[in-house]
């Protein structure tokens, strides 16, 4: 009798605090740019013929491939950050894809929002206002924010989160909408740290890569390492120079 009232009373005990503690394990997320960071992604290759052909003639014309070529840049620079407990919104100016490389006058002022829980999202998920069909930002830590998010998108999102926090996305013909795409395709986009997109990649039949682009900048939360690097390797430069000469100097003077 008193072994099943001691059962009885550890699993009244377990079923009271799993909840606690697994509430005490809840990730928290949060995200990963800074206010004022800049990010650049440059296009690798556009197959825009192609591209045409799966999207319409006006795919490029709105949204985040605004004349996108092989060879631009597009450019985003963070306004400002509102996390609360449910959402984060970002206010960001933009510089759509342009070869100059020379930054003048942004073009447009957008924002990015998303659940700060991706328990949040609704069922059946789709990116459909983006037109890449995933986000250019993430949460961090983005691997544990893409695994909880996988439960909730639709079938045509596939999470690989064991190494690189990897988006893949399978949309065949007329699958969104009719003759939306007018081709199978296939999208890789693989994530940074911080939740940024490091690289996106469409495919089209035989694996053919159709888009290409790729993270290009530096960062502001690398460039005080780099400045950290630098000093030291100077100063250790410097010291290895003068260690050298007071050697050369005292040889000379025993000769």
């Amino acid at each position: 009798m008193k072994k099943k009232g001691f059962l009885l009373g550890s699993l009244l005990f377990f079923i009271l605090t799993s909840g606690k503690i697994s509430n005490a394990f809840a990730v928290k997320y949060g995200i990963g740019v800074n206010q004022n960071d800049g990010l650049v992604w440059n296009c690798k290759v556009c197959n825009i013929a192609e591209m045409d052909n799966i999207f319409g003639s006006e795919w490029d014309s709105s949204g985040i491939f605004t004349n996108l070529s092989k060879g631009a840049n597009m450019k985003w620079k963070i306004n400002s950050i509102i996390i609360n407990s449910t959402i984060v919104s970002i206010e960001y100016d933009i510089w759509y894809w342009d070869l100059s490389n020379e930054w003048g006058l942004k073009d447009n002022s957008s924002h990015f929002n998303t659940f700060v829980d991706p328990n949040n999202y609704s069922t059946n998920y789709l990116f459909l206002m983006y037109t890449s069909l995933v986000p250019f930002l993430l949460p961090i830590p983005v691997g544990e924010y893409l695994g909880g998010l996988s439960i909730k998108l639709h079938d045509l999102y596939d999470v690989d989160n064991r190494v690189l926090p990897t988006l893949n996305v399978e949309v065949l013909k007329d699958n969104i909408y009719p003759s939306y795409p007018n081709k199978d395709i296939k999208i890789i986009a693989i994530y940074n740290d911080h939740g940024i997109l490091n690289s996106y990649k469409l495919y089209g039949k035989d694996n053919t890569v159709i888009i290409d682009i790729a993270l290009d900048f530096l960062p502001s939360y690398v460039i005080p390492s780099l400045i950290g690097l630098v000093v030291v390797f100077s100063i250790g430069v410097a010291f290895y120079i003068i260690k050298k000469r007071r050697f050369n100097h005292s040889q000379l003077n025993k000769k």
